[in-house]
């Protein structure tokens, strides 16, 4: 027995026995107990005697109950946590893939009955494979946490924001439509200049964006959708990449 509370109960049961007994034995001495029997019995004198007897008993079955409700809400405390850390990314503390299909679903069905619009915004993290091999996974991580801070920091907080794989991101905005995506990248292109300015890191931070539209006159699945941002990405890199050309 573990719960402080319970051990305290028990103990504080079996000490009003011991007073009681120590009482009892400095009145009566040898004849402690024994003179119960002797006297005349009344029914106030049956069950004080009573009780006296079952008052430890009955604070131990009480300390017993005390300390298995203490375990029980201790393991559903726990579970609860197991539950929460499976839907959150530990890196970033972010959602996780997991997380974000959980919510997003829900959203997609929600956006689809009310004829509300949807973004869905798949960011890429650019060479966190090259930041890992240069200056280790730690730098790695850390390059995580700032593009989870500097997506977050991009969008409103009704939006859902996850890591959904090892450098990816999504992002579903709500209630938006696929005019403003040219706003989000803008937006974001800005804040990811601000943090490279203002962090003194071994890497520069860059991202590659791509969004897709959820259209609740014509719903699709979030599988759907994020293949359609993610191929929306590559479209737009490989746009970039011949213009360098």
């Amino acid at each position: 027995m573990k719960s402080k509370l319970a051990i305290a109960v028990i103990l504080w049961g079996w000490l009003l026995f011991a007073a009681w007994f120590s009482y009892d034995y400095a009145e009566y001495g040898n004849r402690v107990f024994i003179h119960i029997f002797r006297e005349s019995f009344s029914l106030e004198r049956v069950a004080f005697y009573i009780l006296v007897i079952l008052v430890p008993f009955v604070y131990t079955v009480l300390g017993y109950v005390i300390n298995e409700r203490l375990k029980l809400l201790g393991k559903l405390q726990e579970l609860e946590k197991y539950k929460a850390l499976a839907l959150v990314d530990e890196v970033t503390n972010l959602l996780n893939r997991s997380g974000f299909s959980f919510l997003a679903e829900q959203q997609l069905k929600l956006a689809a009955r009310n004829g509300k619009g949807l973004l869905l915004v798949y960011i890429d993290v650019d060479e966190l494979k090259k930041i890992n091999d240069t200056f280790g996974h730690h730098v790695g991580d850390m390059a995580l946490i700032d593009a989870a801070n500097v997506v977050k920091g991009n969008f409103r907080k009704s939006d859902i924001v996850a890591r959904i794989g090892g450098d990816e991101f999504a992002v579903l905005a709500n209630e938006t439509s696929w005019a403003v995506s040219d706003i989000f990248a803008m937006r974001l292109k800005d804040n990811l200049v601000s943090h490279n300015e203002s962090e003194t890191r071994p890497f520069e931070l860059s991202f590659s964006v791509g969004f897709s539209y959820f259209d609740p006159g014509s719903p699709c699945s979030l599988d759907e959708l994020i293949e359609r941002a993610d191929t929306n990405m590559y479209e737009v890199k490989q746009r970039e990449y011949d213009k360098d050309e």
